[in-house]
């Protein structure tokens, strides 16, 4: 009995650790950089939105109504033109999401620029499988490739500032939950491992991470507390 019972504090342990990113923090180096990218785009967007909290966006998801969804989205950050989502069928796409502009595309507010379309491509398998966070914090990235595109800003090009601009513009709670650690078999692999303990065995469930945008786990933690800063300090 005594044995199990150390079993299954070494197995409750591991489980404890698969669940918890693997991740040891940020350098000095890796949060100025992080600072100074947020630096540059909030000075040139002006706000620091707070954190959105839309249950029109998660009935529409309900709904399964994704382009009122992106539309929603759209004119929650204030983008003036016409915008298309088209839904693809090919599971073997590298990204789950991309965006067609014009190059260039014409500065924001400008009668042009209220002219232009853009379309979101999207993977259907996105759309069927994966969370209402994913769906949204992708959604809204594909849109601050507009944002940044429209005011030429000088990271326009950059996979991490499009991310960052999410955040920015209110959907860092999104951009945060979009990092899962999931467990191969769920309760049912935790239930067996627990079973096996009894006859002296230690089963430990493999497990499977996923992650949407370009910054790691911690990257988008620290980013969103110090967008946080920023927006009290502001108040």
């Amino acid at each position: 009995m005594v044995i199990v019972l150390a079993g299954i504090v070494v197995l409750l342990v591991v489980v404890s650790i698969l669940l918890v990113a693997t991740t040891s923090g940020l350098t000095p180096e890796e949060r100025q950089r992080l600072e100074d990218e947020i630096r540059q785009l909030v000075t040139s967007l002006g706000t620091v939105v707070p954190p959105i909290d839309a249950p029109e966006l998660r009935q529409l998801h309900r709904q399964a109504d994704h382009p009122r969804m992106l539309g929603w989205i759209k004119n929650s950050m204030r983008l003036d033109l016409r915008v298309g989502l088209r839904i693809v069928d090919t599971p073997c796409a590298e990204t789950p999401m991309w965006i067609e502009t014009p190059n260039p595309m014409p500065r924001y507010g400008s009668e042009a620029f209220r002219q232009t379309r853009v379309i979101v491509n999207v993977r259907r398998e996105v759309l069927e499988k994966d969370p209402f966070e994913f769906i949204v914090a992708g959604f809204a990235h594909e849109l601050s490739h507009v944002v940044l595109f429209s005011i030429q800003h000088p990271l326009q090009h950059s996979e991490r500032a499009v991310d960052l601009t999410s955040m920015i513009l209110g959907y860092r709670n999104f951009v945060t939950r979009t990092d899962r650690t999931q467990i191969q078999g769920g309760a049912l692999a935790i239930a067996l491992s627990l079973l096996l303990l009894r006859f002296g065995f230690v089963y430990i469930p493999a497990r499977t991470r996923s992650s949407l945008g370009y910054l790691s786990k911690d990257e988008k933690r620290y980013a969103s507390r110090h967008l946080a800063r920023i927006e009290a300090a502001r108040s």
